[in-house]
């Protein structure tokens, strides 16, 4: 039982981790609507094809982890909890996003950096790189991709961002996991799955 616990943990933390929408905090206006209730069953397959095609199609499986080596252990890691503590999202050379057990227990969480747009990396409570994201274009231009790594260099899924709130999200052998748009976590039957509080 403590074993299919912890590996519905590390699921949930995948999912909520690969759809963080580069720590933005802008807010929707106009009125845009979700097509995903409204479409057949057919169009949704087509379209969760449509973006497997375009994010497997160059995908890298394994990366060079020597590429992260500066990033193995966050030096900030004591300001980044304080500031994470007192609901401080935003410093003056990056952003965080703090990722927690019952809304109080610390897990993980992710970096920012301003000067640094192709990458956000994710670290333990600790201040251990466990996972990065590479991303194909500066967070900040959408649409991008998003292929996140662990810390060994492996592949543990992929995200299309079609912008800030909305997102497909991938596994990394290719399995559909979802979409997330606003607060919501969609499957490929449009039945929502899975909740997230945006920063």
């Amino acid at each position: 039982m403590a074993k299919f616990t912890k590996y519905l943990i590390c699921y949930c933390f995948l999912i909520f981790i690969l759809s963080f929408p580069a720590f933005s905090q802008q807010v929707i206006e106009g009125g845009v609507e979700l097509d995903w209730p409204l479409l057949n069953q057919e169009a949704r397959e087509q379209t969760i094809n449509y973006y497997r095609d375009l994010l497997f199609k160059d995908v890298t499986y394994k990366v060079n982890k020597e590429q992260v080596k500066s990033q193995k252990k966050d030096l900030n890691v004591w300001e980044n909890r304080d500031a994470l503590k007192n609901e401080i999202r935003k410093l003056p050379d990056r952003e965080l996003a703090g990722f927690y057990l019952l809304n109080k227990l610390l897990i993980i969480y992710g970096v920012k950096y301003y000067e640094d747009k192709f990458h956000i990396y994710y670290y333990n409570a600790a201040g251990g790189l466990e996972y990065f994201d590479i991303l194909d274009k500066p967070h900040d231009e959408y649409p991008h991709i998003a292929y996140q790594y662990r810390k060994n260099g492996k592949l543990v899924g992929s995200s299309y961002y079609i912008s800030e709130y909305d997102q497909y999200i991938y596994d990394e052998k290719g399995k559909f996991k979802g979409r997330w748009y606003e607060e919501r976590l969609y499957d490929k039957k449009a039945k929502i799955i899975m909740t997230r509080k945006l920063p």
